[in-house]
């Protein structure tokens, strides 16, 4: 074999040569797709830590925060962050003051009965001395006191200060109602001009594709959304402080008809 090889011509070596490089030449990019990744890859995860120890963002990932939200909303989602904010601010403070302000308590009406049954008058006077600490009891005995004995003022002046003490207990759901609804307008407002936006990037793009209506389509339902989130608490708040004031008003209805029977029975008996 040695003697074989050592025998061998100048040119038939130079011909070898030129053919095993044109073999290494052609197999070689095959060679590094087949083997070269793997060696690429232990190389990369080896360095890799040192290189990039930072994670990768959040938008690379696919993953969005709250603020990526916020920022692809477009100029709506600003009116809308103010009304959540003052839509929280205001059921936060109403059922705070609701829980905290002592407007009856339970099982009022129940035992003036029992009082007015067993004393008359006298006995529900009896009853609301006892309980000073309560809104009801407030206007009732306010009521009773600037009625001089007469059946009709008194229940002139529970209505007076009956409408007094609702108006501290409704004081903000305006506002909280109007959040209800201008905020899903909002929302739609928002809708209309991300459609716009989408519609905007068709007419200007060359060729259509979902890229260049996806940001317009996803400012709109992103504003939508954030309208309804925003709206659906509000309305339900809404609606249970208002039932809220509408059982102490109906309270407060049902012990004032219960001492202006007394009142009239008296006035009947003098």
């Amino acid at each position: 074999m040695h003697n074989r090889y050592t025998n061998l011509s100048l040119r038939q070596w130079i011909a070898i040569a030129l053919v095993g490089g044109f073999v290494l030449t052609a197999t070689l990019p095959t060679f590094s797709q087949d083997t070269a990744p793997t060696d690429a890859t232990k190389t990369e995860q080896t360095t890799a830590p040192a290189e990039q120890p930072a994670p990768a963002p959040a938008e690379k990932s696919g993953t969005w925060g709250f603020v990526d939200l916020f920022n692809k909303g477009g100029w709506t989602m600003y009116p809308l962050a103010l009304s959540s904010i003052i839509a929280l601010a205001i059921i936060f403070e109403r059922i705070y003051f609701l829980t905290t302000s002592k407007l009856l308590p339970k099982g009022f009406n129940i035992d003036l009965g029992e009082k007015v049954d067993e004393k008359g008058f006298d006995g529900a006077k009896e009853f609301i001395d006892a309980n000073p600490s309560y809104k009801i009891s407030d206007i009732l005995k306010n009521g009773i006191d600037v009625s001089a004995g007469n059946a009709e003022i008194f229940a002139k002046g529970i209505e007076r200060e009956a409408a007094e003490v609702i108006v501290v207990l409704e004081r903000g759901l305006v506002i909280l109602a109007a959040v209800s609804t201008i905020a899903p307008l909002i929302g739609f407002l928002g809708t209309v001009s991300g459609m716009i936006n989408a519609f905007d990037a068709i007419a200007n793009a060359d060729q259509v594709n979902a890229k260049v209506v996806a940001g317009g389509i996803k400012e709109a339902l992103i504003t939508t959304a954030a309208g309804l989130i925003i709206a659906i608490p509000a309305m339900t708040f809404h609606q249970y402080l208002t039932s809220r004031i509408d059982g102490f008003t109906s309270e407060v209805e049902e012990a004032a008809n219960r001492i202006y029977k007394e009142f009239l029975k008296r006035n009947a008996r003098a």
